[in-house]
């Protein structure tokens, strides 16, 4: 309990100026009488760690694709909604084609046309060659009907390129899945006019998913392709599941230092969803046996703004070092600062109620108690 602004009683025979210097002295110095805090602290310690990285990471979609129709037309009938799985290749709406059927009808009857005038044009070149080794034609008539064969033929061929043509555009009014997934939206309805090119769904693959997680530079030479990890899910709790990275990326993120690693997870019963949070715990390189500072996690306060910091004890005053946390080791975090030295006393209790500069009492735990 402080005294700041209470009466100090002192003998009758004290000058009264002296009482008024000790009055202004004990209020104005009341830590210097104030019992210090007391606090729990334990030593940062230098050790090789657990090779386990813990880090987070979000569940995406390897591919999500906005489908368009290529083909201008009335939408004649939907056949999903938002949230519905669809097969590879499914059909998924499709435009009024009439108009392009009966075009497709157009040319076929002209092919048809062409076809007989191409037969008869044959026969006669083909008379026409039977004759002219006895001169029984002349030059120009053979020359004549062999060039009214080879027209006719280039043109039933240039009418089978039309049909072809034809029923490429009456397929492209129907519009169907590129790939299996679950249908995320819907921009489409029955008797609304699209666009060429106008989005009608956006398709995402839901099996398998993705486990996108950034890493710290520090860690890149120990994780690599076939790093071992296990996943668990908040929307799932109790499941873990069992993983390797599929790969790293290389190329190292912004003022974060940090890189991507990417790992696949089955989603058969779709119980997973891209937009999640996971939490991953990456099994390191086993070769990597380095000493690294480490604190017991009580010891670390963590900031709205998302940082930590370790309260350090010395010579009886408290002052906070932000640290980067590193892997975890059982009971223990591994912390990266430069102002930070194995045998530095950390606070392990009482460490949120302190202000920087305080003084305080450090204990060191009784051995074997929690």
């Amino acid at each position: 309990m402080g005294y700041r602004g209470q009466m100090l009683l002192l003998p009758r025979f004290v000058s009264p100026w002296l009482t008024v210097a000790l009055f202004v002295i004990f209020n104005s110095y009341p830590g210097a009488i104030q019992a210090q805090m007391k606090v729990r602290v334990e030593a940062v310690v230098s050790a090789p760690i657990l090779a386990k990285l813990p880090v987070s990471g979000s569940i995406v979609s390897p591919r999500t694709s906005d489908l368009a129709v290529q083909q201008s037309g009335l939408v004649e009938a939907v056949y999903f909604e938002a949230g519905d799985r669809v097969d590879e290749g499914e059909l998924l709406l499709e435009l009024d084609s009439e108009m392009a059927a009966l075009e497709l009808q157009r040319f076929e009857a002209m092919h048809e046309e062409s076809r007989l005038l191409f037969n008869e044009a044959e026969r006669l070149a083909d008379e026409a060659r039977s004759l002219i080794d006895a001169k029984n034609i002349s030059q120009s008539e053979y020359s004549a009907r062999l060039a009214n064969e080879a027209a006719a033929q280039s043109r039933v061929q240039q009418l089978e390129l039309q049909i072809k043509a034809q029923e490429l555009r009456i397929d492209r009014h129907k519009l169907r899945a590129p790939f299996a997934g679950v249908i995320s939206e819907r921009h489409a309805e029955e008797g609304e006019w699209l666009d060429a090119n106008s989005a009608a769904f956006q398709l995402l693959q839901a099996d398998p998913l993705r486990v996108i997680a950034r890493v710290s530079e520090r860690y890149y030479s120990e994780v690599k392709a076939g790093t071992p990890a296990t996943i668990t899910v908040d929307a799932r709790p109790g499941q873990v599941l069992e993983a390797r990275v599929d790969a790293v990326v290389a190329a190292a993120e912004g003022s974060s230092r940090s890189f991507r690693v990417r790992i696949e997870v089955p989603n058969p019963d779709m119980g997973l969803a891209p937009g999640m949070s996971a939490h991953l715990v990456l099994s390191l390189d086993q070769n990597n046996q380095n000493s690294v500072l480490q604190v017991v996690s009580d010891a670390i306060v963590r900031l709205p703004d998302g940082s930590a910091v370790v309260w350090v004890v010395d010579e009886g005053v408290a002052e906070p070092v932000t640290i980067a946390l590193g892997r975890r080791n059982g009971s223990s975090v591994e912390v990266i600062s430069d102002r930070l030295q194995e045998g530095d006393q950390v606070v392990t209790l009482g460490n949120e109620a302190l202000r920087p500069g305080q003084a305080v009492t450090a204990e060191m735990p009784v051995t074997g108690s929690q």
